[in-house]
């Protein structure tokens, strides 16, 4: 299966927060979206919210679950998640 990506990825981790309950880590993140490291997973189409935390300021945003993929606790393998932004969040500025 080939991913055609409309936006440039760059690998960058930032600490966030999904619904103010959830800690994750990003992997990657766009102009487009973000994929991340986290507990939990959620399925495809999941409306989310939550907020980065760049340079000591919460970065909030909204987004869409895109792809899941559940991860392996007992191999200490977090789940995966891609999220399509709603639009950019003001003062997140990926290159």
């Amino acid at each position: 299966m080939t991913t055609r990506r409309t936006t440039l990825r760059r690998s960058f981790r930032l600490p966030l927060s999904l619904g103010r309950r959830i800690p994750a880590l990003t992997a990657d993140v766009s102009r487009g979206g973000f994929s991340a490291e986290l507990s939990q997973v959620f399925l495809p189409g999941s409306v989310v919210d939550g907020f980065f935390l760049v340079d000591d300021d919460e970065v909030p945003f909204k987004g869409v679950v895109a792809w899941a993929e559940p991860g392996n606790p007992q191999a200490s393998m977090a789940s995966r998640i891609g999220v399509r932004f709603e639009q950019l969040p003001p003062g997140l500025k990926p290159h």
